[in-house]
């Protein structure tokens, strides 16, 4: 076992932490892996927990009360902070009023993950989906007369929610152990007004952060890989999903987008064999994860008429592209209606030349049919089309698919994930 942090006095209070963390890194890895990028740090001086993107600082007394599934929903609750960019995004607003829209703009994403957050936290569906910025004007102009936090909506409810037996009221949260003087750190530490979501706060970034865009760039890289690990594993809750389309996907060019598709498609599982040797330094016992290459990739062309001779060009020298620097064997299917050509295509083939063959109407079934009665198991399928077709298959295929849209069409894919040429 590692030794303790030697900076931690209470490690009964850090034990938890480093427990809650665990349990993200089983069932939510979307948030673990996020959660992990922050450092752990006791301060007394704080109301609850805290996060400037960088540290995770929580006050010994206040995690010492809570239960195991609460601290687990403030862990989470407090990396969404950094996730969102709430930390570089306050500029001159009342900090307070700053903390309860952010709160309100993540609370609901957390429930429907399935998390359970401590007593006194901020919800509303009238602001699901919405942005901090876009909640605080509401709260700012108080146009919102039914704003009220969990604990407030229960008339027998006392302050804080004291009946649940988990609350901050049992203690002091300035409180210190015998002994113990709150440090100068500490005192510098200290939030100008508290956390009034209850959840964790957001404080700003350290001086400088706000105005660099390598600290944004870090948070939406870390998103994006977060992301496509916990879908890779199954485990991507469906709010999560539409919170990172909002979040990532507008920045982004769709060759980026193609890129870290294929690249997350190589088959990869967590083995506790070798421990994950980044995080051994937080104590924390994690499996390693161990990929596979690409072996197969599949890519389907509409060729019902739909897309023009430069997105065919642009598609082809991106997948080109990925060939070069993957081992995989691309097999090309042309569909219409029904297929109307096959190519097999090696690095010794390079570059991909795309040649479609057909024209009549659009079925999505025949591809899968194929794949299927052929026996391949691609690392993932790629479907070039304008998605105007409502024949998909009864049951989403046992392994990635990416639909890359052409054109302007409103639909939706049944299954996979979509993205715009």
């Amino acid at each position: 076992m590692a030794t303790m942090n030697p900076q931690i006095k209470d490690t009964n209070a850090y034990s938890k932490i480093l427990r809650a963390r665990t349990s993200l890194v089983i069932n939510h890895p979307f948030f673990a892996s996020l959660a992990l990028r922050l450092k752990v740090r006791e301060d007394y001086s704080c109301e609850t927990a805290w996060t400037d993107g960088k540290v995770f600082g929580y006050n010994p007394l206040y995690v010492r009360v809570l239960s195991p599934d609460k601290l687990e929903g403030l862990t989470a609750h407090t990396v969404m902070h950094p996730a969102c960019g709430h930390h570089t995004r306050r500029q001159n607003r009342d900090h307070d009023l700053w903390n309860r829209a952010c709160d309100y703009a993540v609370n609901g994403i957390l429930l429907e993950s399935g998390f359970t957050l401590p007593d006194g936290f901020l919800l509303n569906d009238a602001y699901d989906g919405k942005s901090a910025e876009a909640v605080y004007t509401i709260l700012e102009r108080g146009l919102d007369d039914s704003e009220q936090s969990e604990e407030e909506s229960d008339p027998e409810a006392g302050d804080n929610s004291a009946a649940s037996g988990d609350d901050t009221s049992e203690l002091e949260a300035s409180a210190l152990p015998e002994g113990r003087e709150e440090s100068e750190e500490e005192s510098q530490e200290a939030s100008p007004s508290g956390d009034p979501g209850k959840s964790g706060e957001v404080r700003d970034t350290p001086a400088g952060g706000e105005t660099d865009p390598g600290h944004e760039t870090d948070w939406n890289e870390a998103l994006t890989q977060a992301f496509v690990n916990a879908r890779g594993m199954g485990k991507l809750p469906a709010g999560v999903e539409r919170f990172i389309h909002r979040r990532i996907n507008p920045k982004l060019n769709w060759r980026e987008l193609l890129a870290r598709f294929i690249e997350q498609s190589a088959r990869s599982n967590y083995s506790w064999v070798s421990p994950n040797r980044r995080y051994i330094h937080q104590e924390l016992y994690l499996p390693s994860l161990q990929n596979q290459e690409l072996s197969t990739i599949v890519v389907a062309v509409d060729t019902s008429g739909s897309i023009e001779p430069a997105e065919l060009a642009q598609f082809s020298a991106e997948v080109s592209d990925i060939m070069e620097r993957y081992p995989a064997t691309l097999h090309v299917i042309y569909c219409d209606a029904k297929i109307s050509g096959y190519d097999v295509f090696n690095r010794c083939d390079l570059p991909v030349a795309l040649r479609p063959k057909g024209g009549g109407g659009t079925d999505f079934r025949p591809v899968f049919e194929l794949v299927a009665k052929n026996g391949l198991m691609p690392s993932c399928l790629i479907y070039l089309t304008d998605l105007e077709c409502l024949s998909y298959p009864d049951q989403p295929p046992p392994y990635p698919v990416l639909w890359v849209k052409t054109g302007n069409s409103d639909n939706r894919a049944p299954f996979g994930d979509v993205i715009q040429l």
